[in-house]
């Protein structure tokens, strides 16, 4: 029986539950903190698309606007939702807690106001704060590297979930170099006419190196647990994780010309795919009769992400020869990681404030179920606008047509906006 299933064990029994190790988790405040940062740039970036419609509609991709949303989801929403959701994790993942929680939080703070500094100097030219908040931005990634790979250094086991991670802090480390890299040559003009391609190697060492390293990693023990899935078939994640850490490495090479990227290439998409085989295989072993919202926003997020490797080659092969399909591409890439995150608060948040709040009461009192703590029918309309929102920015963006964009951006600024409150509301539940 899965740990977010169970509402009737003892406290100390429910991480083990699903045969879980339980390592002390923790204080909530430390994930809690991180996933309420995180939603308010979530509400940022999505109202900021309503804002570069225009943009989008032209395909400006490398407009300040454009650049500032697109960091305020990035830095924002996926990076914050990434840290905290490892701090909650790690008891379960290595059976190790995070190992300097004081450092936990100060790269939490770090990555916070970095990232605001960093999209408000996008936006207003400043140089001196765009020198600050990239470096604020910089020194949280190298603080949580340090921290997590220190905390998986005491792991006992070597799993694949251990793997996906220790290679995620690799490329934690050489993302905010190409990224600082980038901030200077905004007013130095440094990088010349390489700058495109310096920008395509930052984003793809960071969304295959950080972002699907830890995807693979977290899917591979929370996606079985969520959807109760046993018996399937894991090599595919371990191809996953190899293929998605050797292409991450290729790319991270300041030197090597077109046979090098294409080879880099090569491997991110064959570990993407063995991502969506290994993802596909946990919910078609799922035993639940009905997916959840929270996993069908996930499956959204997954079903965007084999859509982006398809127009992949295409729109980084035309590169800035097709702006407009370059924009789609990235639109789809960053929402699709996006959907996948935001489907899985629905599975995270519940569980934290039922283990703090609701667990301790277990065999003294009647106590919610974990699904009982949210409505899964306002769930399903948030998942809904989500999805919506993203499509149609999708297809407004590869159109070219503003109305559209507009349009579309405020359906999935409903939902951000929705998802937000309703966070908030389970983070407040507590027993009556």
């Amino acid at each position: 029986m899965p740990a977010v299933a169970s509402a009737h064990l003892p406290r100390a029994r429910v991480v083990a539950a699903a045969g879980e190790r339980s390592a002390a988790p923790p204080p909530p405040i430390l994930p809690g903190a991180h996933f309420a940062a995180a939603l308010v740039f979530f509400v940022a970036g999505s109202l900021g698309l309503v804002v570069i419609a225009p943009e989008l509609a032209a395909g400006a991709f490398f407009h300040a606007r454009v650049v500032a949303v697109v960091h305020l989801f990035t830095l924002g929403w996926i990076m914050l939702s990434i840290f905290g959701a490892l701090c909650q994790f790690l008891p379960v993942a290595v059976d190790q807690p995070i190992r300097w929680e004081r450092l936990a939080q100060l790269s939490f703070l770090l990555q916070a106001i970095g990232a605001a500094v960093f999209v408000s100097a996008v936006v207003t030219g400043s140089r001196s704060m765009l020198y600050l908040g990239a470096g604020l931005v910089s020194a949280a990634f190298l603080a949580f590297a340090l921290n997590l790979a220190v905390t998986l250094a005491g792991a006992a086991t070597r799993s694949l979930t251990w793997w996906a991670l220790a290679g995620a802090c690799v490329f934690l480390v050489v993302t905010p170099v190409y990224g600082f890299l980038l901030a200077i040559n905004l007013h130095s003009g440094l990088l010349g006419s390489q700058r495109f391609a310096i920008v395509a190697r930052h984003s793809h060492v960071a969304i295959a190196g950080v972002v699907l390293l830890v995807m693979v990693g977290v899917a591979h023990r929370l996606l079985p647990m969520f959807l109760l899935s046993h018996g399937a078939d894991e090599r595919p994640g371990r191809v996953a994780a190899a293929a998605l850490f050797a292409g991450a490495a290729l790319l991270s090479l300041p030197f090597g010309g077109a046979a090098t990227t294409a080879s880099a290439a090569v491997l991110i998409a064959v570990g993407v795919c063995a991502f969506l085989l290994q993802a596909f295989t946990f919910y078609r072993h799922g035993k639940r009769t009905k997916t959840d919202p929270g996993m069908r926003l996930a499956a959204a997020g997954l079903v965007g992400l084999a859509a982006a490797l398809l127009i992949a080659p295409f729109a980084l092969g035309l590169g800035l020869g097709n702006v407009t399909l370059l924009a789609t591409y990235h639109l789809l890439l960053i929402g699709a990681v996006s959907l996948f995150v935001a489907g899985h608060y629905y599975k995270i948040v519940p569980f934290l404030v039922w283990y703090h709040r609701f667990g301790p009461l277990v065999g003294l009192r009647t106590v919610p179920k974990v699904h009982e703590l949210y409505s899964r029918r306002v769930a399903s309309v948030n998942a809904g606008l989500l999805v919506a929102g993203w499509i149609g920015l999708v297809v407004g963006t590869a159109c070219s047509v503003e109305l559209v964009i507009r349009a579309s951006a405020l359906v999935f600024a409903s939902g951000a906006a929705l998802e937000a409150v309703t966070i908030g509301a389970i983070a407040r539940r507590k027993p009556a």
